[in-house]
């Protein structure tokens, strides 16, 4: 868009012993946490260009994950990003962050260099903020022109905290247009029998839920569930589906690349990921733009992306009972309304490629 950006990646760096845990524990951690465990230690600071786009990856330590860094350590990081933007004679216009530890930190400081315009975007409704800050975050708040938000709920919940700000926007991801169907040839002229899962095996996104779900409604075994993935979830989805004797209704496929689950979409009706603390969730998008009738978590990331019995479906976090009801609503309708949800989907999806989510970012941000 003819733009030029500089990216400071601050990776968070933490005494050796973690790294000992998170070896011997990873997979656990990762289900319990949802997050990426690191199992060595990054020691240098990396230089690399991607589209286009130089890149900094900056380690920054702390003793305890999830805790505030240390004033010495921030200062040296603000050093090191100045001393960046000074060798490249680069003065932001805009400087954006992403999560408030340390952003919010980092940006106040550099707000006291550059006259620059500034956001934060959250990806959680910042219930740490109060903890890591203290008495100081509304001084750092007072140095944010614009916060974004990756979902509706999470604006709602920082608004319940923080009170409504100013200026904000929702600062929604996007996918290539590409992944998107330019045509619909679903005829939905059957019940859902093909579902599909995609996504880290892990007890955030409740994967096992399917595996009730769809055997209630469908007691006589007309269904098959494929899932993509890896994750510690995965031994406890196997133990189910052998007391079940359902070992031929189900499907693993591990990690594929992202292009390759574009085929398992267009080979699937209903794609289902009824996780807890997604902010937002690029799979939905990618499962809407190749028309799968999709369910998502009520109150979570994609909800307000996806309108209820509009161009897809909504259920509690995890629910198994309410996801079997959805599925039996589903099965009701005519094939023609379900393919107008599934052409609904597609729209969105429309609405949302990442050049247009990239338009609404820049634009936000330079008002």
């Amino acid at each position: 868009m003819g733009y030029e950006v500089k990216v400071i990646h601050s990776q968070a760096v933490y005494p050796g012993f973690l790294y000992l845990i998170a070896k011997l524990f990873r997979e656990k951690i990762a289900s319990w946490t949802g997050a990426v465990v690191f199992t060595e230690k990054d020691k240098e600071d990396k230089f690399y260009i991607m589209d286009g786009v130089k890149v900094y990856r900056f380690p920054i330590f702390k003793i305890i994950p999830h805790a505030k860094y240390t004033k010495k350590v921030i200062k040296k990081q603000v050093e090191k990003i100045i001393q960046i933007i000074k060798n490249d004679d680069f003065i932001p216009d805009i400087i954006t962050g992403h999560f408030s530890n340390p952003q919010l930190e980092i940006i106040y400081n550099l707000k006291q260099t550059y006259a620059s315009r500034t956001c934060l975007v959250m990806h959680d409704t910042g219930d740490s903020i109060k903890n890591i800050y203290k008495q100081n975050y509304p001084k750092y708040f007072e140095n944010i022109d614009i916060w974004g938000f990756r979902s509706k709920s999470i604006q709602i919940g920082f608004e319940r905290i923080f009170g409504k700000q100013k200026q904000f926007f929702l600062c929604y991801s996007g996918i290539p247009e590409v992944y998107i169907l330019q045509i619909n040839k679903r005829d939905f002229c059957s019940d859902l029998n093909k579902f599909v899962y995609a996504g880290d095996l892990i007890k955030r996104k409740n994967p096992i839920a399917l595996i009730y779900a769809i055997k209630d409604v469908y007691p006589n075994k007309n269904y098959h569930i494929t899932y993509v993935g890896k994750g510690a979830e995965e031994a406890n989805i196997r133990i189910t589906i052998d007391s079940f004797k359902i070992n031929d209704n189900i499907s693993f496929i591990g990690h594929i690349p992202r292009n390759d689950l574009l085929q398992i979409f267009d080979d699937s009706d209903c794609f289902i990921m009824i996780s807890k603390g997604e902010a937002f969730g690029l799979v939905y998008l990618e499962a809407m733009g190749r028309g799968c009738i999709t369910i998502g978590s009520r109150n979570e990331g994609i909800d307000g992306v996806i309108q209820h019995s509009i161009n897809g479906f909504l259920c509690e976090a995890g629910n198994p009972n309410e996801l079997s009801d959805i599925i039996r609503q589903i099965n009701s309708l005519t094939p023609a309304e379900r393919k107008q949800i599934s052409q609904n989907a597609i729209t969105t999806a429309k609405e949302l490629n990442d050049f247009s989510a990239a338009r609404v970012y820049i634009n936000a941000l330079s008002d």
